[in-house]
């Protein structure tokens, strides 16, 4: 069950994490695992912000080799390219850990790249992407590169027939990707997990304050459903916030440098022909920059954007403008599906925490975990650009940064729990019809977003919880309203 707040006053921990999404559930799960006395908590619910947003791909890496412009752009910043390079070992790395360990729900899907006779990367150049991934990779998981001509390419394959100019196709490169089907399930999993083992775990508990007085942090906390109040100790303190990263930062009342910029990914969602079940299509817009068309369940959807988001952080949706702009890009690269605002299923957006850099306005795609004693907050850590399909390594890395300062754990290791969901939402700390919906139940994300048969899930929720009728026909009434503002179409 999820515990009272004002049970905790006082308590102390030896590491306090704030955020719990990917990342934070990720560092909850290895810190309790060890044998440390762990506190993670959310002023929302577990894997709410951009865990739940993302384009759901476990990327093998071949983005980091697309410098967004002209391949000269590594020969002027060969920094920039060994970045890549480190960047997609890592990223070839977990995606063999995960697809082989079984776990976080991953499904692969082939996905298929078009080479244009007048587009930016020549086939070699392609040819030369793949052979870094094959290198830096173990070899367990492969990505089973092939590149076909244009003539069999345009007999074979799914998209070639929907393409714009089907003449100018030199040859289509297709790879094998994997996808997290629930990614959302996978935090709320870590998060419970890491309860088992002895964390205390809290979702809608929002840090208000940070204080730190002899190499011991305290930390306000308020939870938003009993409207109570609490304060707790901390050897330690990770802000795993996300895109709140610099909200968060800002607690402990001392000038902290940035850490974050936030860029919007939106995506809208379609019904494609059969044909194309399961297939992926990888592209470059207008811009310049990544495209996708990926396989949804039986749908397909486009994006994402990326343009730099500086709105309200908890209010994030696919507006006009991301509408106007991906039916803009779909219809450049297949006018022959002809598909319009009438054909748009559902819509997502979100942000990314990406790193802040003063000479790089979008921001930077590297991870950076943030040692905060320069900021005068020695002992406490912050993390950026922390990646959906990274979570177990970069969980592993916060792990071993904070051994660095506190020593093993006097407790010693825990036995790990094994994988199973609880049999009651109470005992997953369920609070609103969207938290089983969206990230027990993963309804939100079928085509009907979960709203077909929404009496009948709400009415088996407010039996489970004890709800009156009242607080279940606010609840679906609620749950109508996020769902039209950040799935529908605008």
């Amino acid at each position: 069950m999820r515990p009272a707040l004002q049970a905790l006053e006082g308590r102390d921990f030896d590491i306090a994490i704030i955020g719990a999404g990917i990342n934070g559930a990720a560092a909850a799960h290895a810190a309790a695992q060890a044998g440390y006395r762990v506190l993670l908590v959310d002023k929302a619910d577990y894997g709410s912000g951009s865990s739940a947003r993302s384009s759901r791909l476990l990327h093998c890496g071949l983005r980091y080799l697309m410098p967004g412009g002209p391949v000269t752009t590594f020969l002027r910043h060969p920094g920039r390219f060994l970045d890549a390079v480190r960047t997609i070992k890592r990223s070839m790395a977990v995606r063999s850990e995960l697809v082989r360990s079984g776990k976080a729900g991953l499904k692969p899907l082939r996905m298929h790249y078009p080479l244009f006779k007048d587009g930016p990367y020549a086939p070699w150049m392609v040819d030369v992407a793949f052979g870094i991934l094959g290198a830096v990779s173990d070899g367990k998981v492969p990505l089973d590169y092939r590149r076909a001509p244009a003539a069999q390419a345009r007999a074979e394959n799914p998209f070639a027939g929907f393409i714009a100019r089907p003449e100018r196709i030199a040859s289509i490169a297709s790879y094998t990707e994997y996808q997290f089907d629930w990614p959302e399930r996978t935090v709320v999993d870590l998060a419970m997990q890491a309860q088992a083992m002895g964390a205390v775990v809290r979702n809608y508990t929002a840090a208000t304050s940070l204080r730190q007085q002899d190499g011991h942090w305290t930390i306000g906390l308020r939870d938003a459903v009993e409207d109570s109040q609490a304060t707790v100790g901390a050897r330690a303190v990770m802000n795993l916030g996300g895109v709140w990263v610099d909200q968060v930062n800002a607690l402990a009342g001392k000038p902290v440098s940035r850490k974050i910029t936030g860029t919007k990914g939106a995506h809208l969602v379609f019904r494609l022909p059969a044909s194309c079940r399961g297939q992926g299509f990888a592209a470059m817009s207008t811009r310049n920059r990544p495209f996708y068309c990926m396989p949804w369940r039986d749908l397909h959807f486009f994006g994402p954007t990326e343009t730099l988001y500086e709105g309200d952080l908890d209010d994030v949706y696919c507006d006009k403008d991301d509408v106007d702009f991906i039916l803009g890009e779909v219809n450049h690269l297949f006018p022959a599906l002809k598909l319009g605002r009438r054909d748009i299923v559902s819509t997502w957006a979100g942000v990314r925490p990406l790193t802040f850099d003063a000479a790089l306005p979008m921001g930077h795609r590297s991870r950076r975990i943030y040692d905060m004693t320069d900021d005068g907050l020695p002992g406490a850590y912050a993390l950026s650009n922390g990646s959906l399909g990274a979570h177990r390594r970069t969980g592993a890395d916060l792990l071993r940064t904070l051994q660095a300062r506190l020593g093993p754990s006097p407790r010693g290791a825990v036995a790990a729990v094994p994988d199973a969901w609880p049999d009651a939402p109470a005992d997953e700390h369920v609070v609103t019809l969207e938290d089983y919906l969206a990230r027990r139940r993963g309804r939100l994300w079928d085509a009907d977003l979960g709203l077909t048969d929404i009496a009948a899930s709400a009415a088996e929720l407010g039996r489970a919880l004890g709800w009156p009728a009242r607080r279940v026909d606010i609840e679906v009434a609620e749950y109508q309203r996020l769902a039209q503002r950040l799935y529908g179409v605008r």
